[in-house]
């Protein structure tokens, strides 16, 4: 019997059914479920001699925002099994894919789903703004579309509280991040520069990667080096050229500017800035 089938059968003695493995991802697996309460869920279960401080970190970051267009966890701890300790969260299920499965499908977003994708995700990154958090992996494998249209940002597990000591090694010369989404500061470490405009950068990147189907950075490049020197660049932006969508163009090259200085200064006011792009593009019916 695999390890995830007997993990499986001790979690059904816990009183959830119809347990399933929906995928594994690095050293967790992830379970879909039936639970008592809460009908279908989604349960993680972490590989032993992990991180633990971190998870327990992202579970109360998560447990901050929950229901702000993030996941909603039910219950945590650890478990017992075969003479190892496992900690388990049991979480909401989004009923649809990941927006890196959407995009596979689809291989491009409407200028009418970015605006939806923008307007959820910066709520999500204003929420955690106000709770002095960066979520700081931003990326299409991490946000859920839900079959409803509605957008949601998952998976805190590098997020970091910025009232808190980090957890990164200060000496590290690169700091955790998803190559290709993050900006330039946040892949050299640089503690003392991260706040939320490296949550807007991403964003700026997805929404870039969704109405031209290329991500700038990623595409052509060989390795890891090619991309930290596109990403230093900056040298991408969608074209201003007088079209109806100029005002979104402008805000998405603002987003993801390679200074973080020429970036809204905040989620506030990334927020107040797309308010009146969306409001004018609104009004055109």
């Amino acid at each position: 019997m695999r390890p995830s089938d007997r993990i499986a059968r001790c979690f059904s003695e816990q009183g959830l059914k119809a347990i399933e493995l929906h995928h594994t991802a690095g050293q967790k697996y992830v379970f879909t479920a039936q639970h008592p309460e809460h009908g279908t869920v989604i349960l993680k279960v972490i590989k032993p001699d992990q991180d633990i401080e971190r998870i327990k970190r992202e579970i109360e970051i998560v447990k901050g925002c929950q229901g702000f267009n993030t996941s909603i966890i039910y219950d945590d701890g650890e478990i017992e099994f075969e003479d190892e300790k496992f900690f388990f969260i049991i979480e909401s299920y989004i009923d649809g894919v990941n927006l890196r499965q959407y995009l596979n499908e689809n291989q491009l977003l409407t200028h009418s789903e970015v605006y939806k994708l923008l307007s959820s995700i910066l709520t999500a990154i204003q929420l955690l703004e106000g709770r002095n958090l960066v979520h700081r992996d931003i990326k299409p494998e991490n946000i859920m579309r839900a079959y409803d249209g509605t957008y949601y940002l998952i998976d805190f597990g590098i997020a970091r509280d910025l009232s808190m000591e980090s957890l990164t090694d200060t000496n590290s010369r690169f700091g955790p991040h998803s190559a290709g989404y993050a900006p330039i500061e946040q892949i050299n470490n640089e503690k003392k520069h991260i706040d939320s405009r490296v949550d807007i950068y991403s964003l700026g990147v997805i929404a870039y990667e969704g109405l031209t189907g290329t991500n700038p950075f990623l595409d052509g490049s060989e390795n890891i080096i090619h991309v930290i020197r596109k990403i230093q660049r900056g040298s991408f932006s969608l074209e201003v050229n007088g079209g109806e969508h100029d005002e979104l163009n402008e805000f998405i090259n603002a987003c993801m500017n390679k200074y973080r200085n020429r970036r809204p200064s905040s989620a506030v006011e990334a927020r107040e800035w797309f308010d009146t792009i969306l409001k004018n593009y609104e009004s055109r019916g």
